[in-house]
């Protein structure tokens, strides 16, 4: 059967390239989670792939390569899910994953044990295969049959859509409202992939749609794309894991009070649960970068709730710090070990600024507390 190229299959083709691209993108860039990004840099090339397969399906293209691709959509389609909830895990919680995330790998090894094999045979045995229909030979349906597969996808698929929207209103309340758009973005536009997936293969089942120059999926595809796109050229920072405010959010060049007031306790909660003040290498640009926002608003925020400038914010806390150490019976760290231990990066500034928070020096705060106590 002869090719054929319509306006459509070119726009599908099109879009293919166009996640092919911010994959890339997306793996190459080096600022911000390197590994979210790239989580999000395999989802976009399985899509990418799987707008290849359609494309060459639709346009009944004979070449060699088509027998090679037979089965391997499976992959994508059981890889979206659990790919979209690692990476919304990772941007939500910002932790490091954990041995009970490789469960999530599950779905793709079981098609690896249904097709693996069969992948791997060379293409004139493909051939003589799909001519004589004997994949029963080369391919493992158990536990599932052949007829239920694409069945049991669409449910895995839709059990990642409930597990995402339920991790995400647990954890939507630790990032601002930015970061929550475009998770939501990412869920609706799954969801409704998903959605579209299941009428798809249920009008084929009822025999209301033929299979071939049926776009359906496609339509839902690339629109999921074009989603990934807006936001990526309207909101470039998402490619380090992070989205600025778009200017409309400000208010006379400054944070307006609700996002201002996330922002007041997220900054609170990195500098009290993850004590970014320890690391003596604390700049405001990267204080900055953790709360997604500008150098200037990072700034504005702390100089107008706090009523001081970046470096005595820190060392406020830095102090703090060295005030627990210095109280501790059981610490045996002396004083030099614990300025660096506190975060202070040397003798002079520690000194300085913890005899003008307390009023008196180090050592003398240290046998103050211990005869007092």
């Amino acid at each position: 059967m002869k090719a054929t190229i319509n306006l459509w299959i070119m726009l599908f083709f099109a879009f293919a390239i166009q996640s092919f691209v911010l994959a890339i993108l997306f793996f190459l860039k080096r600022k911000g989670d390197r590994i979210a990004n790239s989580i999000f840099g395999i989802f976009l090339m399985l899509f990418s792939y799987n707008l290849l397969f359609n494309c060459a399906y639709w346009s009944n293209y004979q070449g060699s390569f088509v027998e090679h691709m037979s089965f391997t959509n499976f992959i994508p389609w059981v890889s979206y899910g659990p790919l979209l909830y690692v990476y919304i895990k990772r941007v939500l919680k910002q932790r490091p994953f954990t041995w009970t995330d490789f469960r999530h790998a599950i779905p793709v090894i079981w098609i690896l044990m249904v097709f693996g094999r069969f992948y791997f045979l060379p293409y004139d045995v493909k051939l003589t295969v799909a001519a004589e229909n004997t994949y029963e030979n080369y391919v493992n349906w158990w536990p599932i049959p052949r007829e239920y597969m694409v069945y049991t996808v669409m449910l895995l698929m839709f059990v990642y859509v409930f597990k995402i929207y339920a991790f995400y209103k647990k954890e939507k309340g630790n990032v601002p409202e930015p970061q929550r758009l475009w998770i939501k973005s990412l869920w609706l536009c799954f969801s409704g992939f998903a959605f579209v997936f299941f009428i798809y293969f249920v009008l084929i089942y009822m025999r209301l749609m033929t299979i071939s120059n049926d776009y359906l999926i496609g339509y839902a595809m690339i629109f999921f794309i074009g989603i990934v796109s807006y936001f990526s050229f309207m909101q470039p920072n998402i490619f380090s894991g992070t989205i600025q405010f778009p200017f409309a959010k400000y208010q006379n060049n400054g944070l307006s009070r609700t996002i201002a007031n996330e922002m007041k306790d997220k900054l609170v909660f990195l500098m009290e649960s993850d004590k970014l003040f320890l690391d003596n290498s604390l700049t405001l640009d990267v204080l900055a970068e953790r709360l997604n926002l500008s150098r200037h608003h990072t700034s504005q925020l702390i100089n107008e709730y706090f009523r001081v400038n970046f470096f005595e914010f820190v060392n406020n806390y830095r102090i703090d710090e060295a005030k627990k150490l210095l109280q501790d019976h059981n610490n045996t760290l002396n004083i030099n070990q614990i300025i660096y231990a506190a975060g202070f990066n040397n003798r002079t500034s520690f000194y300085n600024a913890f005899k003008k928070k307390t009023g008196v020096s180090p050592k003398s705060y240290r046998n103050t507390h211990r005869k007092t106590s």
